[in-house]
């Protein structure tokens, strides 16, 4: 027992004389954006953090936090204004498709917009996965070919491609990936079948 202590009154004349260094490149505490305390870990996960940082980016070195969030919300309001007016576009589908899909293209164009000047862009671009590669490809055909080529039809499957990479990106956003997606709608289809052989 002498031993152990006389060991540890060692270690903490040692950890006294030679404070540990800070890491080196290592990750950085982010800011909880404006003293709000910890009430958002408390609810989404202790791993969770904030959508922004106060760090500049080097992309954008002029811009404070402020200016970034206030460009972010500009750019939310723009994308439901587009959002909005493509869903009132959305009962005439067939005779104004290249409208609608030109304003939910725009929609989504603000959105990426708003989420790039919250966690900064090269933050953003760091390792883009290969569904975010296809959806910003299809959004960029979208827009060449409603507002470059102004053809309805390569509109309309610019727009279709869009929609499709955006529900694969969501499907691999899930628990399980497709595989789970795949084994959830077996599951529903066996409860169907069961349901239906049910006497009424």
């Amino acid at each position: 027992m002498a031993d152990l202590g006389r060991q540890l009154h060692e270690y903490l004349a040692q950890s006294k004389a030679a404070p540990a260094p800070p890491p080196a490149g290592g990750p950085q505490e982010e800011p909880t954006g404006g003293g709000a305390g910890p009430w958002p870990s408390a609810f989404l996960g202790p791993g969770w953090r904030w959508p922004w940082t106060a760090e500049a980016d080097p992309w954008l070195p002029g811009l404070s936090l402020w200016q970034r969030l206030a460009g972010a919300a500009l750019c939310l309001l723009l994308a439901a204004l587009c959002f909005g007016l493509a869903a009132l576009y959305a009962p005439l589908l067939l005779l104004r498709a290249r409208k609608f899909a030109l304003l939910w293209s725009l929609g989504s164009l603000c959105a990426l917009f708003a989420a790039a000047l919250l966690r900064g862009p090269s933050r953003l671009l760091r390792e883009p996965s290969r569904g975010s590669l296809l959806y910003a490809a299809a959004l960029g055909g979208t827009l060449y070919a409603a507002l470059g080529l102004r053809s309805t039809a390569l509109t309309a499957l610019g727009a279709a491609a869009q929609l499709g990479t955006a529900a694969a990106a969501l499907l691999g956003a899930l628990p399980g990936g497709a595989a789970g997606v795949r084994r959830l709608g077996g599951l529903l289809g066996a409860a169907l079948r069961r349901g239906a052989a049910l006497p009424v």
